[in-house]
């Protein structure tokens, strides 16, 4: 599905989500709050499954989920290949309303972690308004991201990557083609490289980097 262009982004305070770990009343005004139109430019699957995961995660108290998309299959009663283009579709960078924290396998559970964000339409005639954090000039691009790196983590990135067995290697190297096919780019291989680094990071090095730097995956692409 491709992401509607007129949306309204608005970011759920901490203050509320902490509220809502602690009484259901809090939890039920943000369950509203995304019932109540805050989901408008998501699909009805996409909606659902995002409903489903905040309440395995917000509901719960707990950052992420583990879970796996046969179960998910039978909480929603959606279908293996709905659930899949839902999450491609809550995850991608244009949405971002899930993290893939780490991928999981054909009975291994994977781990999500909700953004807490709305998604809804704009209203007919209004401005655009979309507040997410947004990094002005080339500071928030793949390569600075990289280049703010000790050269230890650096080190352990490259590591991690070349230390993937040979298969998951090339599932990731062809998870980002995948996503560059789906927005019709092509890309020199320099670029590649450091989206492939990028991606190793995000699922190898994830709670290593939101310690150390918790801002890195935390930008939108565009301004």
């Amino acid at each position: 599905m491709d992401a509607p262009t007129q949306i309204i982004s608005e970011r759920i305070s901490d203050e509320e989500l902490r509220a809502a770990c602690e009484t259901p009343l809090a939890y039920l005004a943000i369950l509203h709050r995304y019932l109540d139109g805050g989901l408008t430019a998501l699909g009805a699957p996409a909606q659902l499954l995002f409903l489903h995961l905040m309440k395995e995660t917000l509901a719960r108290g707990r950052r992420t989920v583990r879970i796996t998309i046969r179960t998910l299959v039978e909480k929603t009663g959606l279908s293996k290949e709905t659930i899949t283009a839902a999450l491609r579709t809550l995850a991608s960078p244009e949405v971002d309303l899930i993290n893939v924290v780490s991928r999981g396998g054909p009975h291994a559970p994977a781990q999500y972690e909700v953004r807490w964000y709305t998604y809804r339409k704009a209203v007919p005639g209004s401005v655009p308004v979309r507040t997410r954090l947004r990094v002005a000039g080339s500071t928030g691009s793949l390569e600075n991201r990289l280049k703010e790196l000790a050269p230890e983590e650096r080190e352990m990135l490259e590591l991690s990557y070349q230390s993937l067995p040979p298969k998951d290697r090339q599932e990731l190297e062809e998870r980002v083609i995948s996503r560059l096919q789906e927005l019709g780019l092509t890309v020199e291989k320099p670029l590649f490289h450091q989206l492939v680094l990028f991606e190793v990071m995000r699922s190898c090095m994830y709670h290593h980097m939101k310690k150390h730097h918790p801002n890195a995956f935390s930008f939108h692409p565009v301004v």
